[in-house]
């Protein structure tokens, strides 16, 4: 799947659009992430489910597409892989999971879109200066906000 691909199967998931998932600097890596855990293949066919429908967001019948998809936003969102479990086997077993949850990495943390979901800024990343606490908070725009129809920013 081509990075332009990714970000707009991310952006039909969280919300944002495709530019101001490009604007985080994480495409690349959350692909990544994804592509090592779950394949290329299972990545590709989430993304011709979510093509084909027109429901915004996605609606998923399929469980394990359902459980990527989640997967996905939670990465984007948080930062953090929250592991997903292996498709079933053909007799029905489940097997466990790929793998456990794990941070991707500290950039994926301070960029995650929690923070710019309400305006704010990740704890411990940016500095306010001294005595900031003095006077009111610093409005951050939220990434979504400038002119966009994103509808985190509505």
């Amino acid at each position: 799947m081509e990075l332009h691909q990714f970000a707009a199967l991310s952006a039909r998931l969280t919300g944002f659009d495709s530019g101001e998932l490009q604007e985080s600097g994480m495409v690349h890596a959350y692909r990544q992430v994804v592509t090592e855990q779950v394949g290329a293949e299972r990545l590709d066919k989430l993304a011709d489910s979510v093509a084909v429908t027109a429901d915004d967001p996605p609606r998923f019948t399929d469980d394990s597409a359902r459980e990527l998809a989640r997967a996905i936003t939670h990465l984007w969102y948080l930062g953090t892989w929250p592991g997903v479990l292996r498709p079933p086997f053909p007799d029905g077993e489940v097997p466990p999971s790929a793998s456990g949850p794990f941070v991707v990495s500290s950039r994926a943390y301070e960029q995650g879109l929690v923070w710019r979901a309400f305006g704010g800024r990740a704890p411990g990343t940016t500095a306010e200066g001294y005595g900031s606490w003095a006077g009111s908070p610093s409005v951050a725009t939220p990434l979504g906000a400038h002119g966009s129809d994103s509808a985190v920013a509505k």
